[in-house]
């Protein structure tokens, strides 16, 4: 115990940079009532959380972050409600190649050189949320930290059976055939499976089927060599190349020509590709994960889609529900993306009005979640308090079955932009384009559409 009476509370910290490391931060945390415990490999970070039931820890990436990312996907399967805060240097969060990475696995952080009130509040937030997460760690209807981070968020009987499943289907490397409604989260499920396989720190590269150009889908996937065709200055990877070793996502693959479905076909296989224009065969091994949300098997019955193909793909099959379906899951994803939207968009939080989460319950949805993620976005561009009431999403009466069109609202948020953007620049054109990063033509079309005025 502090003087004060305040209890002192234990957090680990991983240093591969010896005990000065530790000493540094231990000065910052100790005065605010933690018992910071140093060590310097992970088996060591491993007991120590075990023995102490930690609910947070520290872990210094400086000089080490490569290191760390061998280990540190299983280290999260063993220990899912630990929140970690890593201590780096700015420019390792800026590289790409690490982005994802630090977004998968830290809750915060803290960039040196360190600030005491920096750190102190990062990690007495990530202290908070752990406590919050373990009122639910014995109800499998939480919103546990996975859950949120893979946004497959629901309470809903049909949204757990998806997370078993999920979570199945990570511990092996079998084709998935995710299918289920335009909108349903399709490629979140693919994603989630691959961060918790032990692939999570290779590549996952996602390939839209339906938007690849029918001249250059060949090339697209399997890569193609310098001079294979008009425009070929050098060669090129391909994406079945690209994601060798992590998982390849092919989303609307019923959209995939017959032909390229052929050469699908030979490489799942034989597990070898071709590159166009090239002769010799490159080995490449990934994990297929396949999504639609057509009926393949009526496809294969039109001779749309190889039957022998769909059998390749259908080994392990996982069905999305609609939001229709998932009634009690509404609200959660509702709060859970107003939060995020506020977030992204640098206003204060924001919450829903009665009439609105009542109106929310009773749409039937069938744009499905990104039509409620659009609606929510919209809502917080719109609302002027701290309250989303129902016209900033629904314009009509709240007894309307229908919400207003994507072309409208978005018309709705693009005049309310301009217009702030006008005043805040003092009715000066060119400030005013240059706050929106359009040009000054631009910005004049943009008022004469809206039918603005400038005084």
């Amino acid at each position: 115990m502090k003087g004060n009476g305040c209890a002192l509370r234990r957090l680990p910290m991983l240093s591969l940079r010896g005990p000065e490391a530790i000493d540094e931060v231990r000065r910052i945390v100790e005065p605010f009532f933690w018992e910071l415990v140093g060590v310097e490999d992970p088996d060591h970070l491993s007991r120590q959380v075990r023995q102490d039931k930690a609910q947070v820890a520290l872990i210094d990436l400086r000089g080490a972050l490569h290191s760390v990312m061998a280990w540190l996907p299983g280290f999260c399967r063993e220990f899912p409600h630990l929140q970690l805060v890593a201590v780096l240097e700015k420019p390792q969060a800026d590289k790409a190649a690490h982005a994802g990475f630090l977004h998968s696995y830290f809750f915060d952080l803290c960039f040196a050189p360190i600030e005491s009130t920096r750190l102190t509040f990062s990690i007495g937030h990530a202290w908070t949320m752990a406590r919050v997460a373990d009122l639910h760690t014995s109800n499998e209807t939480a919103i546990d930290r996975d859950d949120v981070e893979h946004e497959l968020i629901g309470r809903s009987e049909a949204m757990q059976a998806v997370r078993r499943k999920v979570r199945r289907y990570a511990d092996n490397d079998l084709p998935v055939l995710i299918t289920g409604p335009t909108g349903t989260g399709k490629e979140l499920a693919a994603r989630s499976i691959h961060r918790q396989s032990a692939r999570s720190t290779r590549p996952f590269i996602a390939v839209n089927c339906g938007a690849l150009s029918p001249n250059l889908i060949q090339s697209e996937l399997f890569g193609h060599e310098k001079g294979a065709f008009t425009g070929a200055a050098k060669r090129r990877i391909g994406w079945v190349e690209q994601a060798h070793g992590g998982t390849l996502f092919l989303d609307e693959i019923g959209d995939l020509p017959m032909d390229v479905q052929v050469s699908l076909l030979r490489f799942l296989q034989q597990g070898e590709i071709q590159r166009v224009g090239g002769e010799a065969t490159v080995r490449v091994e990934v994990r297929i994960i396949a999504a639609t949300h057509i009926d393949l098997d009526q496809a294969v019955r039109e001779h749309r889609f190889r039957e022998d193909l769909l059998f390749r793909l259908d080994v392990l099959p996982l069905v999305m529900p609609a939001l229709a379906e998932r009634d009690a899951d509404v609200l959660d994803l509702a709060h859970y993306y107003l939060a995020r939207f506020c977030d992204e968009l640098g206003v204060k939080q924001k919450r829903l009005s009665p009439a609105t989460e009542s109106a929310l319950r009773t749409y039937p949805w069938p744009g499905n979640v990104r039509e409620l993620m659009n609606r929510l976005r919209r809502g917080v561009v719109l609302a002027d308090r701290h309250v989303v009431s129902l016209p900033e999403i629904k314009p009509h009466d709240a007894d309307e079955g229908a919400f207003p069109s994507l072309a409208n609202a978005r018309d709705t948020a693009e005049r309310r932009v301009i217009a702030e953007a006008i005043a805040r620049a003092g009715n000066n054109v060119t400030e005013a384009a240059q706050l929106l990063d359009v040009s000054r033509c631009t910005l004049h079309r943009l008022i004469r559409k809206h039918r603005l005025s400038i005084d």
